[in-house]
Parts: structure tokens; sequence; C-alpha cells
């Protein structure tokens, strides 16, 4: 297996980092085509990385504010809810621990897998215990099974992937905030992880968020800013989460990008058109080549099962993918690739009728 997708600490694994894939794989890094790893194709917004620039030189220099009123109020309107209601974070990931202790939940976490496998670590991280179970299938097109959520007897929070990763299944708004409504009678909490939801206009929560629902937003994925860090953490008791997090959680460059890339309107508009164009069009070719099943996606993903091997004979020609081996539920075959440019996914595709 290509280094990077192993696990790593506290049983996380994630897309190959192109450094360690090009030490395993002998192959220099500038000749890698990295599919594995989820970024906007139309990169990040122009605004977005003059901002940045512009904290690096004028910014740097001192703390940023602690109390991020410029930025909260900007991600507040970008998400149409209050600004008292959101927690800026490093990245999505730092919500997702946030809101495991700040739920205050003891006992069990449930993980509907196939998911991301940062719920595990924020579980445990919050003295929890991690409850796995397999929600999705491939014979349901790897929809959510809802069943998987009716005996919740010793488990106090459960993690929702809304578009999930890396099936891409999505649930509708009304879906999600059903299942918040049968988490809330059972006395649980539940935590919606929206990493992708920029990317299916409709499909967030974060404006009902209240007692029992904490909605994590990442801001790296949609932007193109993963090196950056940001993201937020929206619940009706800020201050609660706000009592396990360091000062000064969001850098000044971050905070710059973010305040910008929100409010580029068309930045937004041209990403979710022009990603769900090139996913329907990758989707298509995927699903033409013998020996591959895809599934369809919401977000600037797709998962596809293949032959055994598959995913370590593309990284043989330099092309990398995300080898699902890991995730329970999925398993030798399965692989996740990245909607990226066209003429980056004509690369993939001719490696793939090359190993195929």
């Amino acid at each position: 297996m290509v280094s990077g997708w192993a696990e790593h600490t506290g049983g996380r694994h994630h897309g190959a980092h192109g450094g360690a894939a090009s030490r395993s794989l002998g192959i220099s890094e500038r000749e890698l085509l990295d599919f594995s790893q989820n970024i906007n194709p139309l990169g990040a917004p122009e605004g977005a990385v003059q901002a940045a620039r512009r904290a690096l030189e004028q910014e740097a220099d001192r703390y940023p504010d602690l109390g991020y009123l410029r930025l909260r109020e900007a991600l507040a309107a970008y998400l149409a809810v209050s600004p008292e209601n959101v927690v800026p974070t490093n990245g999505g990931a730092e919500a997702l621990f946030l809101a495991a202790r700040a739920a205050g939940a003891e006992g069990g976490a449930l993980i509907l897998e196939p998911t991301f496998s940062e719920y595990a670590a924020a579980a445990l991280a919050a003295g929890l215990e991690p409850v796995r179970r397999v929600a999705r299938c491939p014979d349901g097109g790897f929809r959510l099974d809802l069943t998987a959520i009716e005996d919740l007897e010793g488990v106090s929070l459960i993690f929702l992937c809304n578009p999930n990763n890396p099936t891409g299944d999505v649930l509708s708004r009304a879906e999600v905030l059903a299942v918040a409504e049968r988490v809330r009678e059972r006395g649980a909490v539940l935590v919606v992880d929206e990493a992708f939801a920029d990317f299916v206009p409709g499909a967030g929560v974060a404006a009902e968020a209240r007692d029992g629902l904490y909605v994590a937003r990442s801001f790296t994925k949609f932007f193109a800013i993963p090196g950056l860090r940001l993201g937020c953490l929206v619940c009706s008791e800020p201050a609660r989460a706000r009592e396990f997090q360091p000062s000064w959680s969001v850098n000044a460059i971050a905070a710059a990008a973010g305040i910008a890339a929100v409010g580029d309107r068309h930045f937004v508009d041209a990403s979710i058109a022009g990603v769900a164009r090139l996913r329907a069009e990758l989707f298509e070719a995927l699903n033409a080549l013998p020996g591959l099943s895809p599934y369809p996606g919401a977000a600037n993903f797709l998962l596809v099962r293949g032959p055994a091997g598959l995913a370590e004979g593309l990284a043989q020609r330099g092309v990398l993918v995300r080898g699902c081996e890991p995730f329970p539920g999925l398993g030798s075959g399965y692989f996740r690739v990245a909607v990226r440019g066209a003429a980056e996914n004509e690369r993939l595709l001719a490696a793939l009728r090359e190993e195929l």
C-alpha cells in the first residue's frame, strides 16, 4: 500500500500525501497527479489569495483578534446564522474535536461506517468509546440505513457526515433534521460534519443548530485552502466549546483569506456549477470503462469499485487515488477519486485504461 494510506496515530487515515507517496514510489513529487485529496478544482478565490498575502505582510507581527469578530460575522453571513453561534476553528477537524468535548456526553460515540476516520479520534479525545456500525452498503448505493440509529443504548453522541466521505451520498436538509430529532428523543447528541456541504446548496443545517445538534464546517475543501486550516463550529453554546479551545486557534492569514473567500458569491456559484459538470462527466467516463463501478456522488469526489490492486497500479504510473481498504464496509477494490479539471481527469482516465 502506498505510504500515506496506512493508519496514522489514533487510527486516522487520509489521502496519500505527495511527499510520503513520492518517497514510497521513488517518483518526484512534481510528477505526481494527486486525486486522493478532495480540493475544489477551480482553486482558491483570487481575492482570498490576495487577502492572505496582505495579512502575511501586514498582520504577521501581531496577534489575531482574540474574538475573531470580523471572521465570525463573515462566516455567519455565509451560513445564514448568528455570529454569536460561530466558533472559528483550525480547520473542520478541530470543530469535530470541540463538538465531541463540548457535548459533555458519556459512554459511546456512534460512527456510521464507512465514513471519515477522524470521528473515532475525536471521540477518544473526549473520553468516549467509538461504536462502529456499517450503515452504508453497496447494494443500497451506500444510502444511509437509518435502522443503524434505532438502538442507541449506551450511545450518547452520533457523528453524521453529510455529504458522506468517502461514499459521496447525501441526505436532504429535512432528512438530517429528522435524524437530529430522532437522536434528541433518545437523549443523545448529533454532530453533523458538513465539510463538503458547500457543493450541495440547501443541504446544510447550520441554521438549525441548537441543544443536542452541533454542526462542523470546513472551508478548506470548497475554497481550496487546506494548508491554511480554517473551519468553524456552529452550536447553541459557543462559550462551552471555547473552553476546550486554545487561544488564537486561527492564524491571521487564514482569517483574512476566509473573510474574502466567503464573500465571493461569483466564486461560490461558479464552483457549484463547475464541479457538478465535471463530476457528471467524470462519472460517465468511469462508468464506461470495463471493470469499474462508480457510485453517484454529491460532492467533489466519487467512490469507485474496481479490481483489487488497481490503486497501487495507478500509483506506479504517478497517479494517486484514495485507496479505501482502511474503511470498514469497503475494502479491497474500492477507491475514491477527486473531481479535478477536465485535462487532469482525462489523464486519470488514460491511466485507468492502460491499467485495466
